[in-house]
């Protein structure tokens, strides 16, 4: 071979290699958005209308190909209402609210609805649009432009077909000349009006998305949504398990200013604040997609994480977003399953002891700088035998009248693996996070680390107190007792307590009451992660966010 072909097959071999290297790498990097489509109004709590400012003033129309196209504009602090295309009735006093109309025609109150009048056929713009409505308004005649596969003009919101047909016999002699149609409803249809709730368009086209924004005048770009602020763009929805629903795009940075303040105090050390800023980052990127029925990612609620927008950004909390900007927990290069929580009680749960699999990073670790001071770092929970027995009657339970209440066994970290409840009539075993469910008030128990002490024959809870001043009966049972020593839960093994400020001769005795189960505990939440209360510790004790995170997520890296 000469030596000319030699160095081209060389070349050529180099030239492979590195395009095998080039596409690989394209093939496993992994690219995060920008932005994050975030959840306002949906689901069980859609929006039958909202309202909407800017300062300087606002954009309302819809992207194509990346393009914006602006259909109307609002000045700055004036209102935009949108409100979806359907069944209103407004009362004597004023007030409207939808109403549906397979459940009956209201008969007090003035009905709107979405059947409409076309004017007129297709015209080609919105400026001829708003032109013919100005002539028609001449008239005496409110009419409105429309946006829906082409330009149109439309007049009238009635609440069935009926009330539309009579009114276009009506308009044929009032505008004799156009060609008059009555329009069906759509689901697909939003109305803007202006702040005085005069109709300026409805917006029904198909393929694309009705987005208000503040226009490129306002510094910051904030637009209010309700008389609440937010950050970057609002997008409107009709689904029929969620309708309106309300979008808000945002930068995810943006977005994170308004999560993390809601999550973590803003007074943090600052190096737990960025722990926090980075969980919360790779909680959104991991969750992109969550809710694509409705085409968003994430709900502003606890469901995801809770977010408030501009109103709630804190100094401290946008800095730890920004000195973390594009921070993440990665295990073996991919987004972990973040989770977090108030406070671990001094030890961490393994995942598999909550949630039950086996996760790599999500073990059981020490927790040791929590403050023992520190949010319901220590609590407890009294329950009577019949507060059990109506626990377990609600959750479709019966097992006769509650006997005993015990766990059978504890996970490695100390947290009650099971809780067996006894009744008269057979028993109930919960094991994991059921237990803090069946036991909670309207939400979870605290925890899952504690003990239970349960009374025996007694007086009650009704105990003598004996002072100079004569006996009386109280009861001081699960009270909390402060002593020179410290505090303590009043239980079965206190014979004898001071009162202080008494005489030496005011003393209380009695025993823990019959039936009476008292939940002695630490921490407060799932105890899987990282425990923000912990993460305080860390970093008062000069610990980075970085090795925070590395501490709670078992041998993750933060990239």
């Amino acid at each position: 071979m000469h030596k000319k072909s030699k160095i081209l097959v060389s070349f050529l071999i180099v030239l492979g290699l590195a395009a095998f290297i080039f596409s690989d790498n394209r093939t496993f990097a992994q690219t995060y958005p920008e932005t994050v489509r975030v959840g306002l109004y949906f689901g069980s709590t859609p929006a039958a209308n909202v309202s909407f400012t800017a300062k300087s003033g606002l954009e309302i129309g819809y992207y194509k190909n990346g393009v914006f196209t602006v259909l109307l504009t609002e000045e700055g602090g004036k209102q935009a209402i949108a409100r979806k295309d359907s069944h209103f009735i407004k009362s004597s006093s004023g007030t409207i609210s939808e109403y549906n109309p397979n459940e009956g025609i209201p008969f007090d109150g003035e009905t709107y609805g979405p059947y409409h009048i076309q004017i007129g056929d297709s015209v080609p713009d919105q400026p001829t649009a708003q032109n013919l409505c100005n002539t028609i308004r001449s008239s005496g005649i409110m009419a409105y432009p429309v946006f829906e596969n082409g330009w149109y003009v439309w007049t009238g919101f009635y609440s069935d077909a009926v009330k539309a047909n009579s009114e276009l016999a009506n308009l044929a002699g009032r505008l004799p000349g156009y060609n008059l149609k009555v329009i069906e409803p759509s689901l697909s249809r939003i109305i803007i009006y202006d702040g005085n709730f005069l109709p300026r368009m409805i917006f029904g086209a198909t393929d694309v998305k009705l987005v208000i924004r503040p226009n490129d005048a306002n510094d910051p770009k904030l637009i209010s949504v309700n008389s609440k602020r937010y950050r970057g763009e609002i997008e409107l929805r009709r689904f029929s398990d969620s309708d309106m629903t309300v979008i808000n795009i945002v930068n995810i940075e943006q977005y994170l200013y308004g999560v993390v303040p809601q999550e973590i105090e803003s007074y943090a050390p600052m190096e737990a604040l960025k722990a926090q800023a980075v969980a919360a980052r790779t909680y959104t990127y991991r969750s992109m997609g969550s809710y694509k029925k409705w085409d968003f990612d994430v709900v502003n609620t606890v469901s995801s994480q809770v977010y408030g927008g501009y109103d709630v950004e804190k100094a401290t909390t946008n800095q730890a977003v920004d000195e973390t900007k594009g921070k993440k927990i990665l295990y073996n290069g991919k987004l972990v399953s973040v989770h977090y929580f108030s406070s671990s009680g001094g030890m961490t749960e393994d995942n598999i002891h909550v949630w039950g699999s086996d996760v790599p990073y999500l073990k059981s670790v020490p927790d040791p700088y929590e403050a023992g001071n520190s949010y319901n770092y220590n609590w407890t929970r009294t329950f009577t035998a019949e507060d059990i027995k109506l626990k377990l009657f609600i959750s479709g339970v019966e097992i006769g009248d509650i006997v005993d209440m015990r766990a059978d066994e504890y996970t490695p970290a100390g947290r009650v693996k099971k809780l067996r409840i006894v009744g008269s009539k057979g028993s109930i075993t919960y094991t994991n996070e059921d237990i803090r469910v069946i036991l909670g008030d309207s939400g979870y128990l605290p925890s899952r680390m504690f003990t239970i002490n349960s009374g025996g024959a007694g007086t009650g809870g009704t105990v003598s107190v004996v002072s100079d001043s004569g006996t009386s009966s109280v009861n001081v049972f699960g009270a909390r007792a402060v002593t020179s020593s410290g505090t303590y839960d009043v239980t079965a093994s206190d014979s004898t307590i001071k009162i202080m400020g008494a005489s030496d001769s005011a003393v209380i005795t009695g025993n823990v009451p019959s039936g009476t189960f008292v939940l002695t505990g630490k921490g407060w939440g799932h105890g899987v992660g990282m425990s923000q209360e912990g993460a305080k510790g860390f970093a008062r004790n000069g610990y980075t966010y970085d090795q925070i995170l590395k501490h709670y997520f078992t041998g993750v890296t933060v990239e």
